[in-house]
């Protein structure tokens, strides 16, 4: 079987991310490793061969999806001028990021008056990198500010379906953008300032004749008291006033617009899970017994390197014999706050892997080498603070439904969408941590 390239990505990386999903590059040739501040993305090919960098790894992806190769540029020169704007794209994220973002936008705003695409007539990889340097901007932007910015709004707009087209990306929403702007009637608005806000109708109306205006206005007025006859009958209510149906519509809209900004930003705060948070340890199983309150469970003591042993219950009599854990090196949670369980305070958990019937549980192994002790983490997701973690904040209700064994039996933070796995190796300074043999397991 060949091997699959195995690409690494910075854990907030959009464009890449993006391109990936909607090109349906399969993890059986792509498989995606997220690290935090990663420089820039790189891969290592099946041959051992190493490439590095947004533009030659976006062109990885193409040639390994086998399609769209025009994305790259048709020409040398349009080839040049992809990469060259890729770096503007990537220029523009950070910038956004900062105070000289107005200014950022006003001048490509500018450079788009003339464009369609951001290179040539037609798409290419350039436009994923600048939709991803836009997407948080134009999704948190005024309705004014959109519109002042019209050729940045358009040309977003256009790139945001071309990314979505087929539904297949998942990892960023379709941002709701209003393109009819209503225009308004200067002269109008003027003699409405000026005379009140009857003057226009009352304007309109001068030019009829007396009596054809005077008609017009009894039957509005018939066709008014009518109306509000019908709504005084409704719940014992009055009228509805003539401008609720347009406010109604308005605030409606307003809200679904917040909606979106406030996933975005859920989205946002997703990449915030903290798997670094978690006080993951080797530790050595010195003792274990059956639970004297509770058949399902084992209570063993567990040396982390401490000045004394720690006290942890595990309901995994059913799984294992007490001589299976008996002297063997694990990986531990050690700051969850000690809960009771049946009289008992467990001080930590013991990390196990379960397959997906639910049939096998498996301990996680410490590589070899390895001391009670000894710190774990998920690739460069080290962290320094492992105070007690804060039950209000879900630190660990939200990293451990992505605790998982990939093909290779190694623990692993993964997110998976659409099709794209992404995923950071549990490892501490002798190796990664693995499981005996069940592959595609939940760790908890």
């Amino acid at each position: 079987m060949t091997k699959a390239t195995q690409l690494e990505l910075d854990q907030k990386d959009v464009s890449i991310s993006v391109l990936l999903q909607q090109l349906a590059v399969p993890s059986t040739k792509i498989t995606v490793t997220r690290k935090k501040d990663l420089a820039a993305p790189a891969a290592t090919l099946p041959s051992g061969a190493r490439v590095s960098g947004p533009a030659a790894i976006a062109k990885l992806v193409l040639s390994t999806a086998g399609v769209h190769a025009e994305w790259l540029g048709v020409t040398d020169a349009e080839k040049a001028a992809v990469e060259k704007q890729i770096d503007a794209a990537l220029a523009l994220h950070k910038t956004l990021s900062g105070a000289g973002s107005d200014a950022a936008l006003k001048e490509l705003d500018a450079a788009l008056v003339t464009k369609v695409f951001i290179v040539g007539n037609h798409v290419s990889i350039a436009d994923f990198f600048m939709y991803a340097a836009l997407y948080t901007s134009v999704a948190k932007a005024s309705k004014q500010t959109r519109s002042d910015l019209c050729n940045v709004t358009r040309y977003f707009n256009l790139i945001q379906h071309v990314v979505h087209d087929g539904s297949r990306v998942t990892l960023t929403d379709v941002v709701d953008i209003e393109l009819d702007v209503p225009c308004e009637d200067v002269a109008i608005l003027a003699e409405a300032k000026a005379g009140g806000a009857g003057a226009p109708a009352a304007g309109a109306n001068a030019k009829k004749p007396a009596a054809e205006k005077k008609g017009n206005e009894e039957k509005k007025a018939a066709v008014a008291s009518g109306d509000s006859k019908k709504e005084a009958k409704k719940d014992g209510k009055g009228a509805a006033s003539p401008v609720a149906a347009p406010k109604a519509a308005k605030e409606a809209k307003a809200a679904k617009s917040e909606a979106k900004v406030e996933k975005v930003e859920a989205a946002e705060e997703n990449l915030k899970a903290e798997p670094e948070r978690l006080d993951l340890r080797v530790g050595l199983i010195t003792k274990v017994e059956k639970h004297p309150q509770a058949d399902s469970l084992f209570v063993e003591e567990v040396d982390l390197g401490e000045d004394k042993p720690r006290t942890v219950v595990s309901g995994l009599v059913k799984y294992m014999k007490a001589e299976d854990m008996q002297n063997r090196l694990v990986v531990l949670l050690c700051n969850l706050k000690p809960a009771k369980m049946r009289g008992v305070d467990s001080q930590a958990m013991v990390l196990a892997a379960t397959s997906a019937d639910g049939s096998t549980v498996e301990l996680l192994d410490a590589p070899a080498g390895s001391k009670p002790g000894d710190r774990c983490w998920f690739d460069t997701y080290k962290g320094t603070d492992f105070s007690q973690l804060n039950a209000k904040k879900k630190t660990w209700e939200t990293v451990q439904p992505r605790l998982k064994t990939d093909g290779a039996k190694r623990a692993v933070y993964s997110v998976a969408e659409a099709g794209v796995t992404f995923n950071s190796i549990l490892r501490n300074d002798h190796g990664d941590v693995t499981v005996k043999s069940v592959a595609g397991a939940s760790i908890k």
